[in-house]
C-alpha cells in the first residue's frame, strides 16, 4: 500500500512538472503568437509640453514557417509627409535569449540591433510581459534602452524607456509607445 502511494505521488509530481514545463513557453513562442493584423496608435512624448501624442497605426505581423523569423509592417499617417511605412524583419535566437532586428524606413539608414529577451510575467499564451534590453544611443549619447511589451488578450502595449548608460533605476525615462488591438489572426 505504501509503495503504491509513493508511485502515485511520483506520477502526480511528474505530471505537475510536465504541466509546469508546458505552461512556460519561450519568448520566441510567445512572439510567434503575435501573428495577425493589428490597429492602434504610436505614442510619443512632446518634450515641450510633456504631453503624450498619438498617431493612428496599422501593423501586420507575419511569422515565417521556421518559427523564429517574423516580418512586421507598420503604416502611420505623418500629416503633410503622408503615410510612413516601417518594415522590420526579426530573427529570434532562443538559445542565446536574443532577437536581432533589421528595420527599414524610407529616407533613413537601415537600423540593425540585437536585444536580450526576457519573459518577466506569464499567465497564459495571451497574457504575458516580455522585456527587451540593449545598449544604444539616445539623443546622441550612449544609453540603456528597454522595451516592455505586454500582451493582455487582444491588446498589445510596447513601451520604450531610456536612461544614460549605467545610470540607476530612477533614471529611466519614457520615450515612446505602441498600443495595438488585434483585428484578425493570432
Amino acid at each position: 500500500m505504501l509503495k503504491a502511494a509513493a508511485i502515485a505521488l511520483g506520477l502526480w509530481a511528474a505530471g505537475a512538472g510536465l504541466a509546469w514545463a508546458q505552461a512556460s513557453p519561450t519568448a520566441t513562442e510567445l512572439r510567434a503568437g503575435l501573428e495577425g493584423r493589428w490597429v492602434g496608435a504610436l505614442g510619443y512624448r512632446d518634450y515641450q509640453t510633456d504631453r503624450l501624442f498619438e498617431l493612428p497605426v496599422r501593423t501586420s505581423i507575419d511569422v515565417v514557417d521556421d518559427g523564429v523569423t517574423a516580418i512586421r509592417r507598420s503604416a502611420f499617417d505623418d500629416g503633410p509627409a503622408g503615410t510612413v511605412w516601417i518594415v522590420s524583419t526579426s530573427l529570434d535566437d532562443p538559445q542565446a535569449g536574443t532577437v536581432t532586428t533589421a528595420t527599414f524606413r524610407e529616407g533613413r539608414e537601415v537600423e540593425l540591433l540585437t536585444e536580450t529577451v526576457e519573459i518577466v510575467a506569464y499567465e497564459g499564451p495571451q497574457s504575458w510581459t516580455i522585456v527587451y534590453r540593449r545598449v544604444g544611443e539616445d539623443d546622441d549619447a550612449p544609453a540603456d534602452i528597454r522595451v516592455t511589451e505586454t500582451r493582455a488578450g487582444d491588446e498589445l502595449l510596447s513601451v520604450k524607456e531610456v536612461r544614460p548608460l549605467g545610470a540607476g533605476d530612477d533614471a529611466w525615462r519614457f520615450r515612446n509607445q505602441t498600443r495595438l488591438t488585434l483585428q484578425s489572426g493570432g
